[in-house]
């Protein structure tokens, strides 16, 4: 099998048909695209998400954290409690180790989550660190990848491949310079926001869906909205945010900047009445925002920018090949 995500097909047939006992307070299990689980608490949901760090080893502890958050932040909960398994291989370190626990408890407490358990231990299976962290919250109410309808506004912020550009820059610097990327443009790269928590949460009022687009980047994201809804998109690419060391970086490794890793970005549909609120609130938090394109009826493509069209809920992320 091809390293990444499983494509959705295979994804289906062996692992989302098997779900074990139904449970009648679980309202959005595991499906394709869907960042999330909700669970009906009886007047209150419980937002639980599950994610590994594989792509990345100099950032795989903060990683973890913002990851996983994001995805329990993009259903309109706050995160709040982080349950964290470390995988060392026997070749590393105790400082390997304090690096890993230094970055996940220093990015919990940025955004105000507590570390409440996990798991640690040294293994063969793994050939370097390997994070996997389980982030949770408690809301009165949730959005939903699949909530996006034709005439929705489609929303992004901050910039396409920026986690991707991170990692390049921290992971791959050297072989970066050598490539012909500036040293400047390496060192800008390794400081992007990569938590969605604070538009997240703005926007969870006025959404008719969010989603944080990690693998696949912000082309795989769109077509998981898509899938998920039920409609197709129409994205100008030249309307998507990105910045020039993200686009040096990624040229340089031979990876299109819309098809990577790019947590920190938030897609979000909104519908025409709700738009200028939307911006309004963007505005005031201070986060790079741009109105990217349209939700429009299912047609025979999930995603169409400026003609590329995807017709899958699958991007392959080029970057995992690096590792």
């Amino acid at each position: 099998m091809k390293v990444g995500k499983l494509h959705p097909q295979l994804l289906r047939q062996l692992v989302l048909a098997r779900r074990g006992a139904w449970r009648r307070e679980v309202v959005v299990g595991p499906a394709v695209g869907e960042d999330a689980a909700i669970i009906d608490l009886g007047g209150a949901y419980l937002v639980v998400h599950t994610d590994p760090i594989s792509g990345s080893v100099k950032l795989v502890g903060r990683l973890a954290v913002f990851v996983s958050t994001n995805d329990v932040a993009v259903r309109g909960v706050e995160p709040m409690w982080l349950s964290v398994s470390i995988f060392l291989p026997s070749a590393a370190g105790e400082g390997d180790l304090d690096e890993i626990a230094r970055q996940i408890d220093e990015a919990a407490r940025e955004i105000g989550v507590a570390v409440v358990g996990g798991h640690t231990e040294v293994t063969t299976a793994v050939t370097r660190p390997v994070v996997v962290a389980t982030a949770m919250g408690v809301g009165r109410r949730y959005v939903t990848t699949g909530g996006a309808r034709p005439g929705d506004y489609v929303l992004m912020t901050k910039y396409a491949g920026q986690e991707a550009a991170s990692i390049l820059a921290t992971d791959f610097g050297e072989e970066a310079v050598r490539r012909g990327v500036d040293k400047s443009a390496v060192e800008a790269a390794k400081s992007f926001n990569i938590s969605v928590i604070r538009e997240a949460l703005a926007l969870a009022d006025f959404a008719t869906s969010m989603h944080d687009p990690t693998e696949g980047g912000v082309a795989g994201g769109l077509a998981e909205i898509a899938y998920a809804s039920g409609v197709s998109i129409v994205v100008d690419r030249g309307a998507v945010l990105t910045r020039p060391e993200i686009e040096a970086l990624c040229r340089a490794f031979g990876i299109d900047p819309l098809k990577t890793l790019s947590s920190g970005v938030l897609l979000a549909t909104v519908p025409p009445n709700q738009l200028d609120a939307a911006l309004n609130k963007l505005r005031g938090l201070g986060v790079p925002h741009a109105v990217i394109g349209r939700v429009v009826e299912k047609s025979d493509y999930l995603v169409d920018i400026s003609g590329e069209k995807i017709h899958e809920p699958y991007v392959e992320d080029k970057l995992f090949s690096l590792f």
